[in-house]
């Protein structure tokens, strides 16, 4: 793999395959123009698969941490959870 290649691109190639595949699997043309620079938009569905061990960094993408409410460790079950007690409360 070329070192000066984005390393979540990297981890694409080694998951789909082939450049073609990449750009398949994410519904673009082309995926070769990632190689310096992954979009921040496939970043963040890579971090959501189970299927690619990848895990979003904002400070890769220039964001602030402070504002940002993303968990950032991936689930390991299939649980889904979430902070809407309203949700809770309809459910039980």
């Amino acid at each position: 793999m070329d070192s000066k290649n984005d390393q979540l691109y990297d981890l694409l190639l080694c998951t789909f395959g082939t450049e073609a595949n990449i750009a398949k699997a994410f519904d673009v043309e082309r995926a070769t123009h990632w190689k310096r620079k992954v979009p921040e938009r496939v970043a963040l569905l890579c971090h959501l698969s189970e299927a690619i061990p990848y895990r979003y960094d904002p400070i890769q993408y220039g964001r602030n941490m402070k504002g940002l409410k993303l968990v950032l460790e991936k689930q390991t079950t299939n649980e889904v959870t979430t902070n809407d007690q309203t949700i809770h409360s309809a459910a039980a």
